[in-house]
């Protein structure tokens, strides 16, 4: 008999020993993942080599992002594909969400391979995946622009607030933030060619009234591997992102919620990882590469201050390869 083939994507080690030990008995073939990130990958290199791939096992709860929203992405670009969503942290909205985005079944830990395998026998089994086209290429980009961030302080007896509104309604900025911290705003700009940024910086923006420090910070294009690329496509296709950065002004959360920047120091080698971690983290707005004192600036958004904070704590500090991060809160101009 052909053994089946199934991804389990959770990160409890003897979960995945004692699974893939039962399984294996009743004629399954497990590859486990630790998290999001590694599962995304295993999914397309069992497309890209024609690998028959039968179930897809996901954790709630995963290190590096939410499963509900993994099940998302998955369901999106691998609609037949049977899913079976896990948890020990269940409860009856747990598995209404699960269900809302089309998990085919729903078990709570602790559960057996006897009964996991229960479930695949009442599940369809065919190899849902995909085909690679033979002349399968990359959608063809827009129109190009690229974008910097430029942090600004100002003397104490500065107008702020006339400076701000200056600097709102200037051709080519995308976003004028309020900051706490070691800086009074943070900017990003956006044109056709970085030097036409730069430009603009020098003959305008640091001509204003009362400014002490510009740091400029060009946004770079992220040296990934085709594979951390295909995964940030999906993701983005998923999710109902577009291209490039988000238009906040249509996010009605955003405005209603708490925000930072979040500013990263990384290990050059470990961007392949944690670039598309971060990317999926459910609080990140954007995430870009950028030159200059840092790696990576994070836009993220939560419910409140304490909420980014802890996920900045349990998510993101732990990351290997992650030396330094800093965080400016967005702040009303008024509360300074």
């Amino acid at each position: 008999m052909n053994e089946k083939k199934i991804l389990l994507i959770d990160d409890e080690t003897s979960l995945q020993r004692s699974l893939a030990i039962g399984l294996m008995q009743k004629g399954y073939e497990t590859e486990a993942c630790e998290n999001g990130i590694s599962g995304l990958k295993a999914l397309e290199t069992f497309r890209k080599n024609r690998t028959p791939l039968h179930y897809v096992v996901v954790d709630v709860r995963l290190p590096d992002i939410d499963g509900i929203k993994l099940l998302k992405v998955i369901k999106f670009n691998y609609p037949e594909l049977p899913v079976v969503v896990i948890t020990g942290y269940g409860n009856n909205a747990t598995e209404a969400d699960a269900r809302s985005e089309k998990a085919d079944a729903y078990l709570e830990k602790p559960f057996t391979a006897e009964e996991l395998a229960e479930i695949f026998a009442g599940l369809p089994s065919k190899d849902a995946l995909p085909a690679v086209a033979e002349n399968e290429s990359p959608e063809p980009g827009g129109e190009k622009s690229v974008s910097a961030y430029v942090l600004l302080n100002f003397a104490d007896t500065a107008d702020l607030s006339a400076a701000y509104q200056e600097l709102y309604f200037m051709d080519n900025m995308l976003y004028c933030d309020a900051i706490k911290g070691d800086f009074d705003l943070a900017l990003l700009l956006q044109a056709a060619t970085m030097s036409e940024i730069q430009a603009m910086v020098e003959t305008r923006i640091k001509k204003l009234p009362g400014i002490t420090e510009a740091v400029f910070l060009p946004v770079d294009t992220p040296q990934l591997s085709a594979s951390a690329v295909d995964i940030i496509s999906t993701v983005d296709k998923a999710l109902g992102r577009e291209k490039g950065n988000p238009d906040l002004a249509n996010n009605a959360n955003f405005a209603r919620s708490a925000s930072s920047y979040v500013f990263l120091e990384i290990e050059k080698e470990k961007l392949e990882t944690i670039f598309p971690t971060l990317y999926i983290n459910e609080q990140v707005v954007s995430c870009d590469c950028i030159s200059g004192n840092f790696d990576i600036v994070l836009l993220m958004q939560g419910a409140s201050f304490a909420e980014i904070d802890r996920n900045i704590a349990t998510k993101i500090k732990p990351l290997e390869g992650v030396l330094r991060i800093k965080e400016t809160p967005i702040i009303k101009l008024f509360e300074m």
